[in-house]
């Protein structure tokens, strides 16, 4: 009997992201405003302005749930000031 194939999706109840800041983090990986170093793993700010008019339209036209549009965005600008542009590390 083969083992069986571990399920890696959450649960059906639970939702893909717990806090605002952890959303944030996710629109701006997604719209590729953020990158990670290569060698330690540290987010970058790319300073790509166009990345960031994305993240921000997808924080409006798709709030986390709870959440205003406004409160979203500015979500977005607490996190982006967070993340330098360059690794501390490297």
């Amino acid at each position: 009997m083969s083992s069986p194939q571990r399920n890696t999706s959450p649960p059906a109840g639970r939702p893909a992201y717990r806090t605002l800041e952890g959303w944030a983090l996710g629109v701006l990986i997604e719209q590729r405003a953020v990158t990670e170093c290569d060698h330690h793993g540290h987010r970058r700010d790319r300073s790509d302005p166009d990345a960031w008019d994305r993240a921000r339209e997808e924080a409006w036209r798709n709030p986390f749930p709870g959440s205003t549009p406004e409160a979203c965005i500015a979500a977005l600008e607490d996190v982006m000031q967070s993340i330098g542009d360059t690794c501390p590390d490297c």
